[in-house]
């Protein structure tokens, strides 16, 4: 399933640049062009600002290599996350990215916001609730990963996957019985996509944005959960997203 972009985005919606030049001897070189996210490191109890982060070929080969997560946190509300997703999707680059909506509402949010209708127009055979591409970014819930991954229109390498997660909450839906998910490990479900990929040899860098501030978050939790040694923290308020 695909969806054509919407007018508000279709001046300014692009499509990935082409992989000529791709080779097995240096892949994540030819991935990451340029840093197209960035924004300051932070320390988690303090929000003490501890460097930058610059999502370059060396550090995503780094996340990978050391199992790190990187936790945006402070991002303010979901429609201005929405707005810096949205200018990912505009921003040309060798491969797409995965958006991970953390719910169903979410996700029929955020379709009619890029599609223009109303909420209430979205019905149970919309692509919303399965996925769909806006410019150069997929968008789906963690339900919908294993169809995403075996649709023909999808393909690796992608540059990243991108957790959107307003209030953190994900690594608690284990599918533990006698809770609201059991037989659903929702975290499961994202570490069995990345395995998949990995497969192909580039296992993407994993990043979550949420509104609190990181050290109001249960990050162990998450680390746990989606299989991280550790996690960096970032601060949304001073994420910087596109073409540098």
């Amino acid at each position: 399933m695909t969806s054509a972009p919407t007018a508000s985005v279709s001046d300014r919606n692009v499509q990935p640049t082409s992989l000529d030049g791709f080779t097995e001897h240096d892949p994540m070189a030819q991935l990451y062009p340029f840093a197209a996210i960035r924004v300051t490191r932070i320390a988690r109890d303090t929000d003490k600002k501890i460097g930058d982060f610059q999502l370059t070929a060396d550090v995503a080969r780094q996340l990978d290599e050391d199992q790190v997560g990187v936790l945006i946190a402070n991002c303010e509300t979901p429609d201005r996350m929405h707005e810096r997703v949205l200018k990912l999707a505009e921003t040309e680059y060798p491969a797409p990215w995965v958006v991970v909506l953390s719910s169903i509402d979410l996700a029929r949010w955020w379709y009619s916001v890029q599609h223009g209708i109303d909420t209430r127009r979205i019905d149970a055979k919309s692509e919303a609730n399965g996925f769909w591409r806006t410019g150069n970014c997929w968008f789906t819930r963690l339900e919908r990963l294993e169809a995403l991954s075996k649709s023909p229109e999808f393909h690796g390498p992608i540059a990243g996957i991108i957790v959107v997660d307003p209030m953190f909450q994900t690594q608690h839906a284990r599918g533990l019985r006698g809770s609201k998910w059991t037989h659903n490990d929702r975290p499961e479900l994202l570490n069995s996509f990345r395995k998949d990929l990995a497969e192909d040899g580039l296992r993407p860098p994993l990043m979550f944005m949420a509104c609190p501030p990181a050290k109001s978050l249960n990050t162990l939790a998450a680390q746990r959960a989606y299989c991280l040694e550790t996690m960096w923290y970032a601060d949304g308020s001073r994420l910087r997203i596109g073409a540098i």
